[in-house]
């Protein structure tokens, strides 16, 4: 029987991940990491492969986890500023990429929310994104994260998001990429 997820949108997504399957890294496609104020990190990274969609960016405060998402980006995005962390702390930083088909484009017209349902045609997914892209914006970004096999969600609109298109993706992640490591000053 399908699961049905009802979620807002966030301004981050925030989800606990487990550290226990172990992935060897993409030594070519390295994560870098650097301190820009003694509490604010900026990462970055390339990936020119084809096929990938995206990438989840994770950090922890152990090297072995649990690791959190702090954001699921879009192909284009090769940078990611985490501001105003804990001072005198060491945190471990990991990407993943993620790749999978999308779903035809949904136009979203009522006023107060969005109900989509889709078809679950993978079984293999590792979730599902639902995807925006802004009146007047050039590309997609992932603004909730499902489960597997959940095939209905509904979305509570923003007033700037009611004429906005809508998308979902089922996606697999990747490998791992290394692990970055900085501690934190004052």
């Amino acid at each position: 029987m399908p699961r049905t997820s009802r979620i807002a949108v966030p301004a981050a997504l925030f989800l606990a991940l487990s550290a226990c399957a172990t992935h060897a890294p993409e030594p070519d496609r390295p994560l870098k990491a650097a301190l820009t104020t003694p509490t604010d990190a900026v990462l970055t990274w390339h990936d020119d492969r084809p096929g990938v969609a995206g990438h989840v960016l994770e950090f922890a405060t152990e090297e072995d986890g649990p690791y959190t998402v702090l954001q699921y980006l879009p192909r284009q995005v090769t940078t990611y500023r985490h501001p105003d962390l804990i001072p005198h702390t060491t945190f471990h930083y990991r990407l993943r990429s993620y790749s999978g088909p999308t779903s035809a484009p949904a136009r979203a017209d009522r006023t107060d929310s969005i109900r989509f349902t889709w078809t679950d045609a993978s079984d293999d997914e590792d979730g599902f994104l639902l995807e925006i892209r802004g009146k007047g914006a050039t590309r997609y970004e992932p603004i909730a994260v499902l489960d597997p096999d959940v095939t209905s969600t509904e979305l509570a609109t923003l007033p700037g998001e009611k004429r906005a298109s809508y998308r979902i993706r089922a996606f697999v992640l990747g490998e791992r990429s290394n692990v970055v490591r900085l501690t934190t000053g004052e």
